[in-house]
């Protein structure tokens, strides 16, 4: 990834989904109508969102408690319809994944991962960045069509994110500092697991692992 561009400022960290509605249609012979128009609109909490639906564990800390709100109205919603088994794991409700913010959009993120047990596992690679040698690759997977590759460079780790179909592009490649990256996956770590135990103990039941 020698032509990789360099992200002089990014954010690494992990994202728990706000759905903004609860689908209460027929489980089976779903028809888009159903799809689109058979939901209840859940109120998003008051907390800042750095990408559309997701709130960074950086501005969820110590404001556990509107996330909390949310899942128990999500709940009261789907149990009043007969949806509360769309609420068990895995759920398409209570999702948690790692994303690398840069200033101009996303530089990687892991479409595929939704449960806390990968995003842990995730930002536990990407920690370990700066005692990576050239050419160690912390994170190399593919699912759904989707591939994404963070190789140790040194000082730098480089990543690129495609969609598998042949090599990967070095127009899309991003270098960053590794320091930096294992710093920021260390504390974003240390705050998704203090966020998921206030949230599992507000709630009383763990819903994201």
């Amino acid at each position: 990834m020698a032509a990789a561009r360099p992200a002089a400022r990014f954010l690494c960290d992990a994202f728990f989904r706000i759905p903004e509605d609860v689908y209460v249609g027929p489980d089976h012979a779903i028809t888009q109508e159903d799809w689109r128009g058979l939901r209840v609109p859940v109120p998003a909490p008051n907390l800042p969102l750095r990408m559309p639906g997701k709130v960074a564990t950086t501005d969820l800390l110590g404001r556990e408690e509107g996330l909390a709100e949310h899942g128990a109205r999500l709940l009261e919603v789907a149990g009043a319809h007969g949806k509360a088994a769309s609420m068990t794991r895995p759920s398409p409700y209570f999702t948690v994944a790692p994303a690398i913010l840069g200033p101009d959009g996303l530089l990687a993120t892991w479409p595929w991962s939704d449960t806390l047990p990968e995003a842990v596992l995730a930002l536990e690679a990407l920690a370990a960045a700066d005692r990576a040698a050239p050419g160690t690759i912390l994170w190399d997977d593919e699912d759904q069509g989707w591939h994404l590759r963070i190789i140790g460079a040194g000082a730098s780790a480089c990543l690129v994110e495609w969609d598998a179909e042949g090599p990967p592009p070095a127009e899309d490649a991003w270098r960053v500092d590794a320091a930096e990256l294992a710093g920021q996956a260390a504390s974003a770590l240390e705050r998704l697991r203090t966020v998921h135990a206030r949230l599992v103990k507000r709630l009383g039941r763990d819903l994201w692992s």
